[in-house]
């Protein structure tokens, strides 16, 4: 492994241990027995390691959220799922997000193009599983509210389950807002939606096969 992967791989380690806000430079430096010019070298500043880990997991996401139209009910469900899994990977981030969000200005512009382009592709899915007759909306509303829900679980799901529910492993936690959103498609889900979204939290809650 080069330096600047250790020096990544360090910071992400102490940022989801300690916070972002409450790791420097120095500190990153002693532990990884360098220099602080060995980081600046490949990360002038703090932000800009800050902004390298949200380009790691924007990359990883990009992988994940795309469209498909061949999407059922239980494949969408696995997609936000390896989503939630993602963002365990760099919970640093969505701890940190409202700070970042105001701090790292760089991180900041580039979101707000991302969410646009992760809302668009969570509204092409949506209405892919309205085409296969997993979903049916009265009111077209109905469909940007639930783009709107599902962004905003998976954008504070992390820091709602640090305050509410540290009692719960990591999958656990995964398993109670995955449930949460299914809840939020049922009144919209024909009975073969209805009928894979028991299927994959039967999975999920009881571990079967």
């Amino acid at each position: 492994m080069n330096t600047q992967a250790k020096i990544v791989d360090k910071a992400l380690e102490l940022f989801n241990e300690r916070g972002i806000e409450y790791v420097g430079l120095r500190e990153l430096a002693a532990l990884l027995g360098i220099r602080v010019s060995n980081i600046t070298y490949y990360f002038p500043t703090k932000d800009d390691l800050v902004n390298h880990l949200s380009l790691e997991l924007n990359l990883l996401n990009s992988k994940v959220i795309i469209e498909n139209d061949k999407l059922t009910m239980q494949s969408f469900l696995e997609m936000l799922n390896s989503v939630f899994i993602n963002h365990l990977k760099f919970r640093c981030l969505l701890l940190s997000f409202v700070h970042l969000m105001e701090q790292n200005k760089i991180m900041s512009a580039r979101y707000q193009k991302t969410q646009k382009i992760r809302n668009a592709t969570l509204k092409s899915n949506i209405e892919v599983l309205v085409r296969l007759e997993y979903l049916n909306f009265k009111d077209e509303d109905d469909s940007e509210f639930l783009v709107s829900a599902i962004a905003l679980i998976a954008r504070f799901w992390i820091s709602e389950a640090a305050v509410s529910f540290r009692h719960l492993s990591s999958e656990e936690q995964i398993n109670h807002y995955l449930s949460m959103i299914a809840k939020l498609l049922l009144p919209y889900s024909t009975a073969k939606a209805k009928r894979e979204i028991r299927i994959f939290l039967r999975k999920r809650i009881n571990g079967l096969p």
